[in-house]
């Protein structure tokens, strides 16, 4: 999350999101401008006297007034924007809880959409997996708890739990029928990338972007296989903002504007440190509708600054950084503090990024192959 996106926590093996994986935690101390200091206290003396209001004179049970101030922030956050949330003490402390060694969790990320539905991205061969999970996968319920309305770090910290013991999930297929699926916390290591040939081209798998990302292609690469790169993206649900950052600038120049994050208080642009490798043979970047967050970063830096060619569907269009912003009672806001703008100013959040080239819903490896000319 960091920022997302992806939204993006990881639940076992919980990376930083902008980002898109797990928001990054803001100091508690963190300064807040009141520069509207008569706004803002007219506003906490009309919220101080509905509570007394409501204290003195609610005939249903009200409650403690702590209780009434998270559930209305809670709210509030809620009908305001799908990724952004309240976290109470408890939850925080579960949340934080669950970043430490002795925790594990399914192998999978948690991605939340505009419409408020969370999605699964298993791992290759981790437990959500093995268990039958598929990419794109709506998460229904964790132990029996809805995830509706919830904000990821709390859906992490559920997740996540002593190694060999088991979770139920519930979960959604396409087809919108909703079934119990049983997973087994287990360590899972970083999902690794698997390169293979397809037609002419070698193709680069990626399910999530990670600190070892960028080493791993760049080992890839360093072969100099003399044959089209295909970076497969299908069903990336994102990953790490900074990990997708430094990928990208294994092919892009110095001085190249990969991404823009633009927030209330102005705009910061990230661009390529080092001139990347010069690579002879044709790039072409696999997407799909489940290809979000830190991916999309990806795609947008390097099909517009022409160094690769995009195939696929729309993707799913998660382009906002939320950080974790502690308050000093112990618990914490979830916030979306920017929304990322492609090097071309496209700002993709909601909306995705359409492919140059597009292929048919549904469409398998051979109709990729051919839509980019590498079908033998």
């Amino acid at each position: 999350m960091n920022d997302m996106n992806k939204a993006v926590l990881l639940a076992m093996l919980i990376t930083p999101l902008v980002h898109s994986s797990a928001p990054a935690e803001m100091p508690a101390s963190c300064p807040v401008d009141c520069a509207k200091d008569g706004q803002c206290d007219a506003a906490l003396r009309l919220y101080a006297q509905a509570l007394a209001q409501i204290g003195a004179r609610a005939a249903f049970d009200t409650g403690d007034e702590s209780a009434i101030a998270e559930q209305s922030l809670a709210a509030y956050l809620a009908a305001r924007d799908p990724y952004s949330g309240f976290l109470t003490r408890d939850e925080y402390a579960a949340y934080q809880a669950a970043q430490q060694p002795a925790y594990t969790g399914v192998g999978a990320e948690l991605e939340r959409r505009r419409d408020g539905g969370t999605l699964l991205y298993p791992f290759p061969d981790g437990p959500a997996a093995r268990a039958g999970i598929k990419a794109g996968e709506r998460l229904v319920s964790i132990g029996g708890v809805p995830v509706s309305g919830r904000p990821l770090a709390v859906l992490v910290a559920r997740v996540a739990g002593p190694p060999g013991t088991q979770v139920m999930l519930e979960v959604a297929g396409e087809n919108g029928a909703v079934r119990r699926v049983g997973v087994t916390r287990e360590a899972v290591a970083q999902p690794p990338l698997s390169e293979s040939r397809a037609g002419r081209a070698r193709v680069i798998s990626l399910s999530s972007f990670t600190a070892s990302t960028r080493g791993a292609i760049e080992s890839m690469l360093a072969r100099g296989i003399p044959a089209p790169v295909v970076i497969d993206l299908r069903g990336c649900g994102g990953g790490d903002f900074y990990a997708a950052i430094d990928t990208a600038m294994l092919f892009l120049s110095k001085g190249q504007t990969i991404v823009t994050v633009s927030r209330r208080d102005g705009a910061q642009r990230y661009a390529s440190t080092i001139d990347g490798l010069r690579l002879a043979q044709p790039v072409f970047l696999w997407q799909d509708e489940h290809t979000a967050s830190a991916a999309e970063l990806f795609i947008g830096a390097l099909t517009d600054n022409a160094r690769a060619t995009s195939i696929g569907r729309t993707s799913a269009g998660k382009g906002s950084r939320q950080d974790i912003l502690p308050l000093a009672d112990g618990s914490a806001l979830i916030l979306t503090t920017g929304y990322l703008s492609t090097p071309r100013g496209v700002r993709f959040d909601g909306r995705g990024l359409a492919p140059q080239r597009p292929v048919a819903e549904g469409a398998g490896t051979a109709v990729y192959l051919n839509a980019s000319g590498l079908k033998e």
